[in-house]
């Protein structure tokens, strides 16, 4: 099971992870931390934003299980992303000339509360949305909303969520459809805002 494709990711014990090689799993002390609502979310987001996208799941018991266990195989495939971050005011003049259009990734909720960016092309696909363990991304579900959209994967798209990880995690989604002309917004909307650029509310 692959992180983001079912929702929530699996809590396994910690033989069952050893045999899932080579993915990634998340670990802590007891497993109560890595089980969390939030703090799931959060571990499987940052383990998309630095690369490792095979992410199995949680592990039950780590310490305790790990002690009396073989020395596990454990590896992580990293894939190298090819699309590039930019800061607000990088991708501003892009957006707002039209060249680029933005994919807003954040949740209905957020829109209305904070607002979108008042851009020229401008699409909001929902990604994650709130699970038993935290933020889950139906990443099939997602993608089949976002090609009827963008059906050409040459499509020109800048995607940003609140503050930067969501966005990674969906531009790598994208990325691995076949879009080549992606660019992540590194700072979000927070930083949109608090660049002063454009805002509008739905």
């Amino acid at each position: 099971l692959k992180c983001h494709e079912l929702a929530p990711s699996p809590v396994v014990p910690c033989s069952a992870a050893m045999a899932r090689v080579p993915s990634s799993v998340a670990a802590c002390r007891g497993g109560r931390r890595c089980c969390h609502a939030g703090v799931a979310g959060i571990m499987m987001a940052a383990l998309v934003v630095v690369g490792y996208e095979a992410t199995q799941g949680f592990v039950a018991g780590a310490r305790s299980a790990a002690a009396t266990a073989p020395a596990p195989a454990l590896r992580a495939r990293r894939v190298q992303r090819r699309f590039s971050s930019v800061k607000c005011k990088e991708a501003v003049e892009m957006l707002e000339g039209g060249l680029y259009a933005y994919l807003d990734v954040r949740t209905e909720e957020e829109w209305q509360d904070s607002g979108v960016a008042d851009v020229p092309e401008l699409a909001m696909v929902t990604s994650h949305v709130p699970g038993p363990r935290g933020m889950a991304f139906d990443t099939q579900a997602w993608l089949e909303k976002v090609q009827r959209i963008f059906p050409d994967k040459q499509s020109k798209i800048v995607v940003g969520c609140k503050a930067g990880s969501r966005s990674k995690a969906a531009a790598s989604v994208l990325e691995e459809a076949g879009y080549t002309e992606l660019i992540e917004l590194d700072d979000g909307f927070m930083g949109w805002k608090m660049s002063g650029l454009p805002v509008k509310y739905p």
